[in-house]
């Protein structure tokens, strides 16, 4: 029904409260803009997060959506503002989950860095709590991948699973681990 419609004919739809309009739109544009978010991030279910948020936020924002340039424009720089505040909010977490995980990871304890020392016990202690609440096979996953420098094909062959579903376990344990972790940010 909404097919032959041109973009900013489907946006005065959806202001309209037509939600098929939406649907036509969401359509038209996820799967492009999932593979756009995919080659900065490198993770489908991110990329995938990251565009339902995107839409999600076209759909609160239905009636009072001010466009003034093509749909096509709009959508995609939303998602390129919303992946890169993704990126800026985890890239600290990111850095001391790898930090604490990384067998080569030193801390030398003298009077010079003795907050150090207590910040990495805690963050460690933080790093196997977290880690302990995992689902089994998640847990499974993101220890061989992390703390045994396994690759996510040896994963696989190891536990028996699909590449695709190693990389959902390690994505979902580390968003965990961000979400868990994030008083150390």
């Amino acid at each position: 029904m909404y097919k032959k419609h041109t973009d900013e004919e489907l946006v005065d739809l959806l202001q309209q409260g037509k939600d098929k309009a939406f649907d036509e739109l969401y359509f038209r544009y996820r799967d492009l803009l999932v593979r756009f978010v995919y080659v900065r991030m490198k993770s489908i279910p991110i990329a995938e997060e990251i565009v339902q948020e995107v839409f999600t936020t076209i759909w609160e924002r239905r009636k009072v959506l001010v466009i003034q340039k093509k749909f096509s424009a709009y959508i995609y720089t939303s998602v390129r503002y919303v992946t890169l505040d993704y990126m800026k909010a985890h890239t600290t977490t990111d850095k001391y989950i790898k930090y604490i995980i990384d067998s080569n990871a030193t801390i030398i304890t003298n009077s010079n860095n003795t907050i150090e020392s207590i910040y990495h016990d805690e963050l460690q202690e933080a790093v196997d709590k977290a880690t302990s609440l995992l689902p089994k096979k998640a847990k499974e996953v993101f220890v061989l991948s992390r703390f045994k420098q396994y690759t996510n094909k040896e994963i696989a062959e190891e536990l028996n699973i699909s590449l695709e579903t190693v990389k959902y376990h390690i994505s979902y344990a580390l968003k965990f681990m961000r979400s868990y972790l994030g008083e150390f940010n």
